[in-house]
């Protein structure tokens, strides 16, 4: 019986030690082996900023800036690693979910983390701890230098030299884990009942799937495949996956918008989505997007209602897609 219990406590502190296995990262050289040890793709992965000019590079050193954070991302009492550095030459940034080690089937779950747009050369994600949860906080700097002749003799300098850590800070973004993906951070959503959602993906030029989806409030989903669409012209029917449609309107409430109708990109490019949001209200939101997701948050949203399209029980109903 002794043996027994012996061995049952030696499992539960083994188990207790797996589960901690992020926590207990302590170094720079603990992270990367990991990573290496648990994630293929990221052979050639190497953590740490690399600033594109020295001055700039001794300044951020000064901060003992932390290129790895662990902590719970997902609000799952589980904790996930951050981290940041370089793919060969350009800047890489991943989180890592954690897994549940009481659960055979959990993994790691690595996700690649990006600004909504790119601007400058440089850029430096720092975490925040709010009541919201984990912020990823990316600043975006322009870190060119220029000459300048100062009491006879020429030094460098930061072009924009007082900005914030003295390297030209030009874009802020703050984004969260949520509805299962990086999103920026919404402080103000505003909670509406919403009656319907409405997709419709086309190309104007090419040749494309042209198809228009629709999703209400209980549940309910039309499919009109207009053309070029793997399955035959016609109108579908089915009832949307509980999960995903409480994701989907979710995230369709936690969208920011800075008018009722709106444009993204160019109309001259090929591809193009035209979404509908109408609430219960009468009112509605209406956008077109030629650039395949202009806010992370949209792409989530592409995302889920692919998800729905390529995952629902289709019924065929009509032939007339309209």
């Amino acid at each position: 019986m002794k043996f027994k219990i012996t061995l049952l406590l030696q499992f539960v502190f083994l188990a207790c030690i797996m589960s901690q296995e992020l926590d207990e990262l302590t170094t720079d050289k603990e992270v990367m082996i990991f990573v290496k040890k648990e994630f293929d793709q990221l052979k050639s992965f190497t953590l740490g900023i690399k600033c594109p000019e020295d001055e700039n590079q001794f300044y951020l050193d000064s901060l003992e800036y932390s290129p790895w954070y662990v902590g719970d991302f997902n609000n799952d009492k589980i904790p996930d690693l951050f981290i940041t550095g370089q793919e060969k030459k350009d800047q890489a940034h991943y989180l890592i979910l954690g897994k549940d080690v009481l659960d055979e089937e959990s993994k790691f779950n690595l996700i690649s983390v990006f600004p909504p747009k790119n601007k400058g050369n440089l850029q430096i994600p720092f975490i925040e701890e709010t009541k919201s949860g984990l912020m990823i906080i990316f600043r975006q700097f322009e870190t060119k230098v220029r000459t300048e002749t100062r009491n006879g003799q020429e030094v460098r300098v930061p072009r924009t030299y007082q900005d914030y850590y003295k390297m030209g800070l030009i874009k802020k973004d703050t984004l969260i884990y949520k509805f299962g993906g990086i999103v920026e951070f919404n402080p103000k959503p505003v909670f509406k009942d919403i009656r319907f959602i409405q997709l419709h993906s086309f190309c104007q030029y090419g040749v494309c799937p042209d198809y228009r989806m629709k999703i209400d409030s209980a549940r309910n989903l039309i499919l009109s495949n207009i053309k070029g669409t793997d399955q035959q012209i016609g109108k579908y029917a089915a009832i949307c996956d509980e999960k995903l449609f409480k994701q989907i309107f979710e995230l369709a409430n936690y969208l920011k918008f800075n008018k009722s109708s709106q444009k993204f990109g160019e109309d001259s490019a090929d591809h193009a989505i035209t979404m509908i949001i109408t609430y219960q209200d009468n009112s509605a939101v209406t956008w077109y997007d030629y650039e395949q997701g202009p806010t992370l948050a949209m792409s989530k949203l592409y995302d889920l209602l692919y998800e729905v399209k390529t995952t629902a029980a289709w019924e065929f109903k009509e032939t007339d897609p309209d």
